[in-house]
């Protein structure tokens, strides 16, 4: 698929926000003189947590593209393509982490203080084999909710992930169910309002557990959904937008100001106002992502070069955690802004490291072995 400058400056702008709610908002802020630039970098940080929401989002699009884009009769999708797919993407570099998650926990004794607060075990016992279970079968956020994340900072992001492949399990099935696309809109629109009840009927216990709040798969599921009106949207009213750029340009406006607004305006630690906030946000994204794609001015060289470490925001995503424990020292002793920079930078270039020497050519072999084409953009 082709490349969409203006999604990968939202996932560059989403995965820093995660990095950075992962490293001490607080302790960052206190760097800084403005009381204005302090309380709008921390609001930043501490609501790393909408960064996943845009992820949603754009993954919804994404994959509603890949299943839908050029097809008339999607009662035939060819779901064992996509799965192989899938698999290609993503099990290679989970497989990877894991593996330097159990390396870590036998040398843990070597780590200092600062490191120590991201334990990939996180407690004294480690974990059974539902910990190991839940991972490979992607029902981690599960796990780490009715075990109230008491898990290290090494596995902390896996929960997101569980979240998308329970979605993706199913939504190809019921693509080639619905076959046709009002009756899968309307689908789509049904998840995303059975998100905002779910998230209502768990309000009474997110301070308790507020991770059944923020990690549940069906508290989740309405943020991918959008993801995917958002293409049928594109699908529909892309060549009209394209030719009334004043339109695409209101959108996006429009979609940044809802955006922005639900980010800085509301707390992802405050169960009443994340009952809708998600839902708003993501609407928010679509909407700017809708617009962006069509203004013209996201199409240029200038925004497909800048826009280039968007890609990277898988590897960013599960490998931060990781890079931030190896580097914590030297990050600490940098304190401040200055070290969240240079964390972003070596996040990014450890993830395009492993893009092109391990995530590219795996991928490649394993749709080599079901017959399938490389990915145009490994």
């Amino acid at each position: 698929m082709k490349r969409v400058p203006i999604i990968d400056f939202i996932r560059f702008g989403s995965i820093v926000a995660v990095i950075g709610s992962h490293f001490y908002p607080q302790w960052i802020v206190s760097f800084l003189q403005s009381p204005f630039l302090k309380q709008a970098v921390y609001i930043f940080l501490s609501n790393g947590l909408y960064g996943v929401t845009c992820f949603f989002v754009v993954s919804g699009f994404l994959i509603t593209q890949m299943l839908v884009e050029g097809r008339s009769d999607l009662s035939r999708l060819d779901l064992k393509a996509f799965y192989v797919k899938r698999a290609a993407r993503i099990f290679p570099l989970l497989l990877a982490v894991v593996a330097v998650g159990y390396t870590m926990e036998h040398f843990i004794f070597l780590a200092d203080e600062h490191m120590r607060r991201y334990d990939p075990w996180g407690d004294e016992t480690g974990f059974g084999w539902l910990f190991w279970l839940s991972l490979f079968t992607f029902s981690f956020n599960w796990y780490a909710i009715f075990h109230h994340a008491a898990h290290g900072g090494h596995w902390l992001v896996l929960w997101s992930l569980a979240v998308e492949e329970q979605f993706y399990f199913g939504y190809p099935w019921a693509l080639r169910l619905l076959g046709n696309r009002r009756h899968i809109i309307g689908f789509l629109v049904l998840v995303v309002l059975f998100g905002l009840a779910f998230r209502y009927w768990l309000l009474p216990g997110f301070v308790e557990n507020p991770f059944l709040m923020h990690q549940s798969s069906f508290g989740c599921f309405d943020q991918i959904a959008l993801g995917g009106l958002l293409y049928f949207a594109h699908e529909k009213w892309g060549d009209q937008l394209s030719r009334s750029r004043i339109t695409a340009w209101g959108l996006t406006l429009l979609g940044s100001l809802l955006a922005l607004g639900t980010y800085f305006g509301t707390s992802t630690d405050n169960g009443v106002q994340y009952v809708a906030a998600p839902t708003v946000l993501a609407l928010g994204v679509a909407l700017l992502i809708l617009g962006g794609m069509h203004c013209g001015s996201f199409d240029g060289l200038w925004a497909r070069r800048s826009s280039w470490p968007g890609k990277l925001s898988y590897g960013c995503y599960v490998w931060h955690s990781s890079v931030l424990f190896f580097l914590m020292p030297s990050l600490i002793q940098m304190g401040g802004i200055w070290g969240l920079v240079l964390l972003v930078l070596a996040v990014h270039l450890f993830a395009a490291l492993s893009y092109r020497a391990f995530e590219t050519p795996v991928n490649r072999w394993v749709r080599s072995q079901f017959g399938l084409e490389p990915s145009e953009r490994g």
